[in-house]
């Protein structure tokens, strides 16, 4: 889709996004640490007692934290010092990521697997990190949160046009067509503009929006190039090694221009791989441990 076209069909999005009730605002306990890490004399304890009121988030962000995706040395057993640990910052967008995940608790559809949804969601938020860290980000939570919610547009569209959605995984899983290219053609927009829409709504960044928007198409981010890259090469390693699957029949083509961004040399693929898929085992135990067991499986997509 070019940039003319898109910004077009962008009209649609958007006001889908608008119409939304459910999913109107980001978690609250978001919002709470946001205005808690405003103010001047907010500490470590502090923030710790706003997450303190949800016990679920807690048990999942120490989970978090003690898992393979930190590596730490020693158990980290309260809050306070999950805090000192990790970071504000990086706590926060892991509060957002688990909290999203809680919000849209509830959706049963019999064209997808939740959890395997999820799954595909974490792996690619996962794998989006994990290559920030190589390439020496200064956020690498921004990208685990990235490839998180990259496909969020998806639920909305599961959940606002439910039978021209069927029809589109229909026309992807007969092969035709990629399944947001089908969206684009049933809609008039796919499921990247209304996440952008949604990421916008919710006020969580410019790195974000461009992410979502751009994760099909990360030669066109120009502000965050390198989150719209990992999230890419994220989403196409989550799909080729049916890591969960978001809906899709097919995977997506390879970008070449991300993986010249990343500059990963071909030798450290194997062992980043590896990394990926033990890090993801662990936080997918963690963060989807109350939720229902995974249905049977479906092809892989993204």
């Amino acid at each position: 889709m070019s940039p003319d076209s898109r910004g077009t069909s962008m009209n649609g999005a958007r006001e889908m996004v608008d119409g939304l009730r459910a999913l109107g605002s980001p978690p609250e306990v978001h919002g709470k640490i946001v205005r808690e890490l405003g103010r001047p004399d907010s500490g470590s304890r502090d923030i710790a007692r706003v997450i303190a009121e949800d016990p679920g988030l807690v048990a999942r962000l120490l989970g978090l934290v003690n898992s393979a995706l930190y590596g730490l040395p020693r158990r980290v057993e309260s809050l306070e010092r999950a805090v000192t640990m990790v970071g504000t910052r990086q706590l926060r967008e892991l509060v957002l990521a688990t909290s999203i995940i809680s919000s849209f608790d509830g959706i049963v559809d019999d064209q997808l697997d939740m959890r395997s949804f999820w799954k595909h969601s974490l792996a690619c938020g996962v794998g989006a990190r994990r290559l920030a860290l190589i390439q020496g980000a200064d956020h690498p939570e921004t990208h685990f949160l990235a490839g998180l919610v990259h496909d969020l547009g998806r639920l909305v569209l599961l959940l606002e046009g439910g039978e021209r959605m069927a029809e589109a995984m229909e026309m992807a899983r007969e092969g035709d067509l990629l399944l947001h290219e089908a969206e684009r053609l049933l809609f008039g927009f796919d499921h990247t503009q209304v996440g952008q829409c949604l990421m916008e709504r919710w006020k969580l960044g410019a790195d974000l929006e461009e992410a979502v928007a751009f994760h099909h198409a990360p030669f066109l981010a120009t502000r965050h190039p390198e989150i719209a890259a990992s999230v890419h090469l994220a989403d196409l390693f989550a799909n080729a090694l049916r890591w969960g699957s978001s809906g899709a029949f097919s995977v997506a083509p390879l970008t070449p221009c991300a993986w010249t961004r990343l500059g990963i040399p071909d030798g450290e693929v194997d062992g980043l791989l590896d990394s990926i898929q033990e890090e993801w085992g662990e936080v997918v135990e963690v963060v989807l441990m109350d939720r229902p067991l995974e249905e049977p499986a479906r092809p892989a997509g993204g």
